[in-house]
């Protein structure tokens, strides 16, 4: 059984029907249906007296051996190439099948091979005219058309295997460039994704802490000898409500991008340096202190410039709420001709290191990517008992 296995596999290595596309089915009939008729038209003992008669079924037999070869010039080139040598000298009916033994060589072979075996093509069947002059040729003649025949059919072999390598090296680029694009959209998807969770993060941050601290203060309030009175309540309550329902707005708003896949940048107007009022108006009416001063010039400003600015502070002021209450904040906006700074700082509380000072946070890390991409420098840290803020963003025009 082990042998009969070892014998259906040699077979099925040998077939000549392995591996074959239908237009590879539809070449190969055609050349060996070529090389059975150029052999039968060729097979007549009258057109070459010289040739004995004796020698005429040697001749057919090489020439059906040379047809019947094409089948395997596709798997095994080289091997077909040098078996038909010698019935391509010596056999006028094999002529067909030499010519497509070289043909296959060149396309599918080693070129060093290909040149090689096509070379002793050609001497070893230039000797054949002395023996059986062809009709019409004399033997300039033939020493012309013989390597002419030889060196066409492995010419276009060679164009044949360049046209592959073409095609091969065109897939592949178009593969590399699809992988390309692929990382590229997948990198542009993350960008974006991380730049809606940085604006989520700078707004909700906001919002929240305002809340967190009116909450808190009416908390301490209602606990504390002198409750707050109802005034003081409608108007702690109005405040707590309009930023809950602002902060709802704001995620409503960035959730309805996500959704649409749309740019941030299409929807609602985004913060610009002279929207800061407003944002110190709101930390003022949390009972957050704020020393602001400023001559920035925002018309001289672009848009993204004035908004990283403005996340700057508003970063710097949620902070302060959050880690340091009841301090106050200072906020120094200068601009020159070549940039803007923004510093902002506010005391930390006693007892508090620049080693004890909490780890950046998303906050702290979006707004150093937010400076980078406009090309400018952020730092952060406890400096002099003070949590200070500096970004220096390049104060181009718009």
């Amino acid at each position: 059984m082990a042998t009969s296995a070892t014998w259906r596999r040699v077979a099925g290595r040998l077939s000549p029907a392995a591996g074959r596309t239908r237009g590879e089915w539809a070449t190969d009939w055609a050349l060996f249906a070529l090389a059975l008729l150029v052999g039968w038209l060729t097979a007549s003992p009258s057109a070459y007296p010289e040739i004995g008669v004796w020698w005429w079924p040697w001749d057919i037999a090489l020439g059906l051996l040379s047809s019947a070869s094409i089948w395997w010039t596709r798997r095994y080139p080289v091997a077909v190439g040098v078996l038909l040598i010698v019935p391509g000298a010596v056999s006028i009916t094999a002529m067909v099948g030499a010519l497509v033994a070289v043909y296959r060589m060149g396309l599918l072979a080693p070129i060093r091979w290909a040149l090689l075996l096509t070379t002793l093509h050609v001497l070893a069947a230039l000797p054949y005219h002395l023996v059986a002059p062809v009709p019409g040729m004399t033997w300039l003649m033939w020493l012309i058309v013989v390597p002419l025949m030889y060196a066409l059919a492995l010419c276009i072999g060679l164009l044949g295997r360049a046209r592959r390598q073409l095609i091969v090296g065109l897939r592949e680029s178009a593969a590399r460039d699809r992988e390309r694009y692929e990382e590229r959209l997948a990198t542009t998807q993350r960008d974006e994704r991380e730049r809606i969770a940085r604006e989520m993060h700078d707004v909700l941050a906001h919002r929240i802490s305002l809340l967190s601290m009116h909450a808190g203060a009416l908390e301490y309030r209602a606990r504390s000898l002198h409750p707050p009175d109802p005034l003081e309540l409608q108007e702690s309550a109005g405040v707590i409500r309009q930023n809950a329902q602002g902060a709802v707005e704001d995620l409503r708003e960035l959730l309805g991008l996500l959704r649409s896949d749309g740019e941030l940048g299409a929807a609602a107007p985004q913060p610009r340096l002279t929207d800061l009022d407003r944002l110190l108006d709101d930390a003022a009416a949390a009972g957050q202190h704020v020393d602001f001063d400023s001559d920035a010039r925002p018309e001289r400003l672009r848009e993204t410039t004035q908004r990283a600015a403005y996340r700057v502070v508003q970063e710097a002021l949620t902070n302060a709420r959050k880690h340091a209450p009841a301090a106050p904040v200072t906020v120094r906006l200068h601009q020159d001709r070549a940039q803007l700074t923004v510093t902002t700082s506010n005391p930390v509380p006693p007892g508090i290191t620049r080693w004890d000072a909490p780890v950046e946070g998303n906050g702290l890390i979006g707004l150093e990517e937010r400076v980078r991409i406009e090309g400018g420098s952020f730092r952060a840290g406890v400096e002099d008992g003070q949590f200070r803020v500096v970004a220096e963003l390049p104060a181009g025009t718009r």
